[in-house]
């Protein structure tokens, strides 16, 4: 009897269940609704991108200077005149710088008429000298002597040199003389150049000479164009 009790207790739930409406949620299959998804889009680079692997992140130039930069201007450079001072009036030559003779030396050239020394100046540092000789029996060297001669004063150095002159085989001499060759140059603020010319023989017989040149190259000090 009990037994039986249960069995229809049983049956009825199980009938009571085909009863109930399908639409209710908990009990019906749930369907997935599908909602648009965001598409996603490139880096933000255009199609046709291509990197240049050698490019150099450089900021571009400009004609205005940064803040706090002081702008450069072309300042004039100032030019100085020497000091003019009357020369002295020369001393007459020594006859023995004569040689009675032909005039050996028609024609001469140098390359410069002023001689500068001193650290603080641009200038000419050596001078050529260039001369045409007359063809004559036994020349053999053709020389150059200098000295100098204070501008201001009567002082002077002795006579010096005899450096031999190169040639071409055509009668032209040719000779390049540095400051550094002038003995006590140092001495000198502004002086003349004084030079000459010999011909001689083999044995250094002075066969003649040329007209001494008293004031046509000078030889200055710096701080004369730059006090």
């Amino acid at each position: 009897m009990k037994r039986l009790f249960i069995n229809f207790i049983i049956l009825s739930l199980l009938a009571g269940c085909t009863a109930l409406p399908a639409s209710i949620p908990f009990l019906g299959t749930p369907t997935l609704i599908s909602s648009p998804q965001p598409t996603p889009s490139p880096f933000g680079l255009p199609a046709t991108f291509t990197p240049d692997l050698f490019a150099i992140n450089t900021a571009a130039p400009t004609t205005t200077p940064p803040t706090g930069t002081p702008a450069i201007t072309n300042t004039p450079v100032p030019t100085f005149t020497p000091t003019n001072r009357p020369t002295i009036t020369l001393e007459p030559l020594d006859v023995n710088l004569f040689t009675p003779s032909p005039n050996l030396f028609p024609s001469m050239q140098r390359s410069t008429s002023q001689l500068v020394w001193g650290s603080t100046c641009d200038g000419a540092r050596s001078i050529q000298f260039v001369v045409q000789v007359v063809k004559a029996r036994r020349l053999k060297f053709v020389t150059l002597w200098w000295h100098l001669q204070d501008k201001y004063s009567g002082r002077q150095t002795a006579w010096q040199g005899g450096a031999i002159m190169n040639d071409n085989d055509q009668g032209t001499y040719f000779y390049t003389l540095e400051v550094d060759q002038i003995a006590d140059y140092r001495y000198y603020e502004d002086a003349w150049l004084v030079f000459q010319f010999a011909a001689s023989t083999v044995t250094r017989k002075v066969l003649g000479r040329s007209v001494v040149d008293r004031t046509s190259v000078s030889l200055t000090h710096c701080k004369v164009f730059n006090p």
